[in-house]
């Protein structure tokens, strides 16, 4: 597994502190114990909570039916489409993406 995600390319996003309220601001939009994780992401690629328009989790279980992880989707309001900061089950960034026409700030 290791092999496949460093083939892949996938490296964490890099995190920063949050701005203050940050949390708060994404547990009004979506309660989630990792919105911490989250906020600490948007805040490593620079896209202030204000942004933020709607916050939805997508979550992945295993067959047993324990989660394994999660997909965050942040929709902003200065564009389209979302970015999508990917979790583990213990809510530890895995990537953070762009969909649906959303790019990351600084993405060429």
């Amino acid at each position: 597994m290791v092999l496949v995600a460093a083939c892949a390319g996938l490296s964490p996003p890099p995190q920063a502190t949050p701005e203050p309220g940050a949390v708060s601001a994404l547990d009004r939009l979506s309660p989630n114990r990792c919105n911490g994780a989250v906020a600490s992401s948007l805040a490593g690629v620079r896209i202030p909570v204000s942004d933020v328009r709607y916050l939805a989790y997508g979550l992945y279980r295993n067959i047993p039916g324990d989660i394994v992880g999660y997909d965050a989707w942040v929709g902003l309001n200065s564009q389209p489409g979302a970015v999508v900061v990917q979790l583990d089950e213990y809510c530890a960034p895995r990537q953070i993406y762009a969909r649906e026409g959303a790019r990351l700030p600084g993405a060429r």
